[in-house]
């Protein structure tokens, strides 16, 4: 303990308490992660009318960020 960390881990170690499913990323995959291209997604809506794309945005936006989500995790 007194070189830092807490008993039996080194100083640069923590534990960590998972959910089944999830996953630890090591420092390369990290490193990676945060270090994908950006790329431009055109998505192309139907309506009506303009009337009926405002009462349904809120659905479309969170259909969008869902879609997004997903391909962030790979799916």
């Amino acid at each position: 303990m007194h070189s830092g960390g807490w008993a039996g881990l080194k100083p640069d170690e923590v534990p960590a308490i998972l959910q089944k499913g999830e996953r630890v990323l090591s420092r390369r995959e990290t490193a990676q992660y945060g270090a994908g291209s950006a790329q431009n997604i055109t998505i192309n809506i139907q309506t009506r009318d303009a009337e009926s794309f405002r009462q349904s945005r809120t659905q479309v936006s969170a259909d969008i960020a869902r879609a997004v989500a997903m391909g962030r995790r790979g799916m």
